[in-house]
């Protein structure tokens, strides 16, 4: 008897474990992927701190579900050496999943931060060809 419940329990924690990882986030196929590119320029003079904070903002958002991959940096371009460009790159498994990132109530924030302190944004978004 107790050998039976010992299988048992062991098959148990065996199809919990299977159904955690079926269930975790899957890798996003690369021929399929969307592309969010947010250029940000910002007006002179405006304080490293202000710029964090946005920064921040981009950030936390990238660690929503619907965000697969998220990166960013500073422009290092020896052409532009007079200002100073962020640049946010979000990657997203579809355009559904662009659209409901864009609804997360945080989302609405990084126009406020970056309408005071940005001399120019550009966005670019495009299907990831291989």
């Amino acid at each position: 008897m107790k050998k039976i419940l010992i299988a048992l329990s062991m098959l148990i924690f065996s199809i919990l474990l299977v159904e955690t990882y079926s269930c975790a986030q899957t890798k996003p196929n690369p021929e399929n992927l969307l592309r969010h590119i947010v250029t940000i320029t910002f007006k002179p003079g405006t304080a490293a701190d202000s710029i964090e904070v946005l920064d921040n903002v981009y950030k936390n958002l990238s660690k929503n579900a619907f965000a697969k991959d998220f990166e960013m940096g500073v422009n290092i371009s020896t052409r532009d050496t007079s200002e100073i460009k962020h640049v946010y790159v979000t990657t997203f498994a579809s355009k559904e999943d662009m659209k409901s990132y864009q609804k997360i109530p945080e989302y609405t924030s990084l126009f406020k931060i970056s309408l005071r302190i940005a001399d120019d944004v550009s966005v670019v978004d495009y299907w990831v060809k291989k």
